[in-house]
């Protein structure tokens, strides 16, 4: 084994950790979301009514109640902060964006069930507890 064939998979391995090391510094004091479809960022800061300042590649700023906030996907997963404040403050807008966000892949998910249920020539009804969890059951047309 010759020394270039080492000092390949070594550069490669440097190369990664230096892009990595820059990703998360881009978004320092971020915390993790459970949204990765960047369309499912922008649908649910337009159902909070939180204004976007900004929509990129990977990147979007949005005015929220606690202040100006960064979302940026990072690996599969998009982070978040509020803008200068403290983690607390950070983890309640991202709790009240992860809740929002949740309710939309969950109607989302009820709509595919009731699109794919009249494929069959099924009926879908749909029972709501006031908890919001979605009972789906299906009937013979």
């Amino acid at each position: 084994m010759s020394v270039e064939l080492v000092l390949i998979p070594i550069g490669i391995a440097a190369l990664a950790a230096r892009r990595m090391a820059r990703a998360t510094s881009l978004c320092e004091r971020c915390r993790a979301t459970i949204v990765a479809d960047p369309a499912l960022v922008t649908e649910a800061l337009v159902v909070l009514d939180w204004p976007i300042v900004e929509d990129g590649e990977g990147v979007v700023r949005a005015q929220t109640p606690w202040g100006s906030a960064l979302f940026r996907k990072i690996g599969d997963i998009f982070l978040a902060r509020v803008d200068g404040a403290s983690e607390a403050v950070t983890l309640e807008m991202i709790q009240a964006f992860d809740a929002a966000s949740g309710r939309i892949a969950q109607l989302r998910g009820v709509q595919r069930a009731r699109e794919q249920a009249a494929a069959m020539g099924l009926t879908l009804i749909e029972q709501r507890d006031e908890g919001g969890q979605i009972r789906l059951v299906f009937e013979e047309a």
